[in-house]
């Protein structure tokens, strides 16, 4: 299954010192829902954080619960800015990318770089009572949602593709198209519709997430680098690396093992 990696907490030391961020397996969500994900802070102390979210094609249900929104929400490249005021309290199901639009039956695109709340999608979502919830009485609610939301449906093909890219990279969109039997055309279409990214944007956030898993693996060695590079065209690995994560894959093995 693929399974993206968000490390905040290791690529700025800042944020692991203000916030706890946990994930836990969302079992009940029938191969739709990736993860169930919380960020709390780790005292009641004003802080600015700049969470680092690294690119994973998928469209998170992200709850704002002192702000009180909660909408979908993706991002088509890694974002190294994402202010954060504490103390807040956040939480979401990051969903398989191309769940969304099974889902909703709207295309990924609108929500791809942007926000929409969930009222406006789903109108049996009770925003107001949800708010007048205690927090843990919440998070109950808001998982117990999406598992109905969920519940007597079968993940189609494109909501499973990324696990099956994330097994067997294409080297290229030419050998996906083929694979998929599509049109480089109606690839790009369908893409935009499924996924709310190119097949070219696709196949980039796999190699770099393939590359993740590696690289983080408590065993991981430099050595394991090499390993990595088979994901990409060699001379652009560390360029594409970089762009991703905002530090080189040396650097990331020397920051997981502090």
């Amino acid at each position: 299954m693929y399974y993206p990696i968000q490390i905040p907490y290791v690529l700025d030391r800042k944020f692991s010192q203000a916030v706890i961020y946990t994930e836990q397996p969302a079992p009940s969500c029938g191969g739709f829902v990736i993860c169930f994900w919380e960020m709390l802070p780790r005292e009641a102390l004003c802080a600015s954080v700049s969470n680092i979210i690294a690119a994973d094609a998928c469209v998170d249900l992200v709850v704002s619960f002192d702000e009180r929104t909660v909408g979908f929400c993706g991002m088509s490249q890694t974002q190294f800015d994402f202010e954060l005021n504490f103390p807040a309290r956040f939480f979401g199901a990051r969903m398989m990318p191309g769940a969304f639009f099974q889902l909703t039956g709207l295309s990924a695109a609108t929500a791809m770089d942007n926000f929409l709340p969930i009222d406006a999608i789903f109108d049996d979502f009770d925003t107001a009572h949800f708010f007048a919830l205690p927090f843990a009485k919440a998070k109950e609610y808001f998982e117990n949602f999406i598992t109905r939301k969920t519940q007597d449906k079968t993940p189609d093909m494109f909501t499973m593709l990324f696990s099956s890219l994330y097994k067997n990279p294409p080297a290229d969109v030419g050998e996906l198209c083929r694979a998929l039997d599509f049109s480089p055309r109606k690839c790009q279409r369908l893409f935009a519709k499924h996924f709310g990214i190119s097949p070219k944007l696709a196949l980039s956030i796999v190699r770099f997430q393939k590359c993740l898993e590696i690289l983080t693996a408590p065993t991981a060695s430099p050595f394991d680098i090499l390993s990595a590079v088979n994901y990409y065209d060699q001379p652009h690995f560390i360029n594409n690396f970089k762009r991703n994560l905002g530090i080189t894959p040396l650097e990331l093995l020397r920051r997981c093992r502090d």
